[in-house]
């Protein structure tokens, strides 16, 4: 009789064991956590500076990065930064030049993370973005309020802190100095790193 209690016992806690783990790794994961990440790739200008479409940008490079909480396995918001290059095309006012700009604000990100390790999400936000360029001394350096929107695709590597992700993001904003004024939209795609503190 004592040794059917404490098969029946062991059977019990055998089933249980699962479940009890599943739990507390759903707990780690929910708990908030500090991630830091960079990122580099390319950008393209998804519109020209005017309708006539004389005044437009060659592809150009970014780089950039962040840090954020990841509040649960959900939802993230992060503070960004990126830079982005590109030269005007031949037979522009910007031909032989290179336009800067420096994107900056914040983001939400919202993830659906599944057991494979793969985690697709999309970004919301909003901030600034400076425009310079320097190889034109006649240029007024401006700053304007931008959007923020994109969909990525994280891998978050097995027993690991980090995380190999590529996104695709856009800035939407008012270029309305140095004798333009249309909406634009630049996109970057980039591929980069994340790190989440140990919780």
């Amino acid at each position: 009789m004592f040794a059917q209690s404490i098969t029946t016992a062991a059977l019990a806690l055998a089933l249980l064991a699962p479940s009890i783990a599943t739990a507390q790794s759903r707990q780690s994961l929910d708990r908030p956590t500090v991630v830091f990440f960079g990122n580099g790739g390319g950008n393209s200008s998804l519109t020209d500076l005017n309708d006539a479409g004389t005044a437009s940008l060659k592809t150009g490079w970014t780089a950039g990065g962040g840090a954020g909480v990841q509040l649960n396995r959900y939802v993230a918001v992060r503070g960004t930064f990126d830079y982005a290059q590109a030269d005007g095309k031949t037979a522009t006012p910007f031909a032989g030049q290179s336009l800067r700009h420096y994107f900056y604000g914040g983001d939400v990100q919202l993830r659906y993370p599944t057991p494979s390790g793969l985690a697709p999400y999309v970004l919301l936000g909003a901030g600034a973005v400076t425009i310079d360029n320097p190889d034109d001394a006649t240029f007024n350096r401006f700053t304007k309020f931008a959007g923020k929107g994109g969909v990525g695709l994280e891998y978050v590597l097995p027993s690991s802190d980090f995380g190999l992700f590529a996104q695709a993001s856009s800035y939407v904003y008012k270029f309305d100095r140095n004798g333009f004024d249309k909406t634009q939209a630049d996109l970057l795609w980039t591929g980069g790193v994340s790190y989440r503190l140990p919780r």
